[in-house]
């Protein structure tokens, strides 16, 4: 099994639904089904990945085809002028997709995860004052969805324990997970800081859908919480 990312270009901003839909036409090779289109900005982000991270079938400077050892790429590259698909070792994941995500965003590319369901968009597409998500288990999220922001909640686990959610100036939302906050297995510890350490708030809760309620309030800009639940100043 393979860590798989996908590539292409998008005119305007679509859901991380949508690019699912996307993705797995791309993966049936119905390029007219996923309704993308040829782009230079796609030829040139494969030219600079395959620069970055060679293909197995080239062949490096002594001449001698890449190993996998040198390659993070599982198989060879599903390349066409609309789009790019990777499959990468899971080993190599970790240090590789970060660096495809910010190489398709500097090309104007959106980048599909389908592992998380996220879709990376280029700085042209998110909002101004977009939001941030970082979970603890992988990749940083810029100007998510809510649909997206909501499976990060739904992944919390004993071994995916936070996540943050962050808008501009200081203002963000957290929740830790079990004996890493302190609490039981199945406690949640949440944190609501609004901009300054004297607006900064933590309550605990017992079920995830709270969190998910909470964290879709945070996002939509919600002045107050929906869920009931006592909220204590955190002394600094």
């Amino acid at each position: 099994m393979s860590f798989d990312l996908a590539v292409w270009f998008e005119p305007e901003r679509v859901s991380a639904s949508d690019a699912a839909g996307k993705y797995e036409r791309l993966c049936d090779s119905d390029l007219a089904g996923a309704g993308v289109v040829a782009s230079e900005a796609v030829s040139a982000f494969h030219q600079a990945l395959i620069m970055r991270f060679p293909e197995l079938s080239s062949a490096g400077d002594d001449g001698q085809q890449v190993s996998v050892s040198v390659s993070p790429w599982t198989a060879g590259l599903d390349v066409s002028a609309a789009h790019v698909l990777m499959p990468m070792s899971w080993s190599r994941a970790s240090e590789t997709a970060p660096e495809v995500v910010a190489l398709a965003g500097r090309h104007g590319l959106v980048c599909f995860d389908p592992q998380a369901e996220v879709l990376h968009l280029p700085s042209a597409l998110r909002a101004a004052d977009g939001l941030s998500l970082q979970p603890c288990v992988g990749l940083k999220v810029e100007d998510p969805d809510l649909v997206v922001i909501e499976r990060a909640v739904r992944r919390l686990s004993a071994e995916n324990w936070f996540l943050i959610l962050e808008r501009p100036l200081g203002r963000y939302l957290q929740v830790a997970q079990g004996p890493n906050a302190g609490l039981s297995a199945s406690g949640f510890a949440v944190e609501h800081r609004d901009g300054s350490p004297d607006r900064h708030y933590r309550c605990v809760l017992s079920e995830k859908d709270q969190v998910a309620t909470i964290f879709a309030d945070f996002a939509s800009g919600e002045a107050a919480w929906s869920v009931d639940a006592r909220w204590d100043k955190v002394s600094m």
